[in-house]
């Protein structure tokens, strides 16, 4: 009995440690997340916005038109290696608007991994069709990563299963989910959606559509500007010139950021059972938005 007694109590001696030194872990870590929301909060402007999209959805590109527009970027000063300067991104950081006061007004920041959505005073998201997205993004995780035997089919069903790559971007949501998340919010929130299939049919109507969201008088001549700025072919110029924000000093060295630029390359690159098995997780989404009937 008396060995029975000594080694439960060696036992409890182990656990409650671990129990306790497990709620003061918790416990820290609920004061460190309330620290940064009442940060954000402190540090939020009530005409900033927040430009939300998956990744490879035309986030990018669509900041760059913006900025030189907003910005008035006449003796270009804005680039797409520089763009981060001028259009931030804070993927899943939010708090980190308090390291950029000096911004002008209204403030434009990208953000694939919403913290605090439900805090966004303006929001533009943006949205593209989830085969192109995956493809795109497949590309660019090789190019991070020089995995160049890493098989598509395998990519789509991580990212179908988990929503993000784990290794490389664990703040991601999977494409359908974050989808309805924002055309739920357009209902209650200052919300503008676009899309980037829109964006390559009429690129001038849709920011003649978000300069008007953002409040900012901007004449014909300069939206011309940011069109013909944001053509690929003048970025994918650029990006030899400069580099690409995401591939500092490359210069295309590996591959470019600016890929392809095109809304169904994935017919041809993407092989079909992997298309297929895209369309079934996301089928009831894809419909509801117009990429599938």
């Amino acid at each position: 009995m008396s060995e029975l007694i000594m080694d439960t109590r060696a036992a409890i001696s182990r656990v409650v440690p671990g129990f306790a030194k497990s709620i003061l872990h918790g416990a820290r870590h609920r004061l460190r997340e309330r620290a940064k929301r009442s940060r954000f909060e402190r540090n939020l402007r009530p005409d900033d916005v927040f430009i939300v999209g998956h990744p490879k959805s035309g986030n990018t590109w669509l900041a760059y038109m913006l900025a030189i527009a907003a910005r008035n970027d006449v003796d270009r000063r804005i680039n797409i290696s520089n763009i981060g300067e001028h259009v931030p991104v804070l993927h899943a950081e939010d708090a980190r608007i308090e390291q950029f006061g000096q911004l002008t007004r209204p403030r434009l920041f990208r953000n694939e991994g919403p913290v605090y959505p439900g805090l966004y005073p303006r929001t533009i998201y943006i949205l593209r069709d989830p085969r192109a997205v995956l493809l795109s993004y497949y590309h660019h995780c090789v190019h991070d990563t020089g995995e160049t035997d890493w098989a598509i089919g395998d990519f789509v069903d991580e990212m179908l299963e988990n929503g993000c790559i784990k290794r490389l971007e664990p703040f991601l949501i999977r494409w359908d989910r974050q989808v309805e998340d924002w055309t739920q919010r357009a209902k209650s929130q200052a919300v503008k959606i676009v899309s980037y299939e829109q964006l390559k049919q009429d690129c001038k109507g849709v920011l003649v559509s978000l300069m008007s969201f953002l409040g900012i008088d901007c004449d014909d001549e300069l939206l011309e500007m940011a069109v013909q700025r944001g053509d690929f072919k003048s970025m994918r110029s650029e990006e030899l010139n400069y580099g690409a924000e995401s591939y500092p000093g490359e210069k295309g060295k590996k591959g470019f950021f600016v890929r392809k630029g095109k809304t169904d390359s994935w017919r041809r690159e993407i092989p079909p059972e992997v298309v297929a098995r895209i369309e079934e997780r996301f089928a009831a989404t894809m419909k509801r938005v117009g990429y599938l009937e």
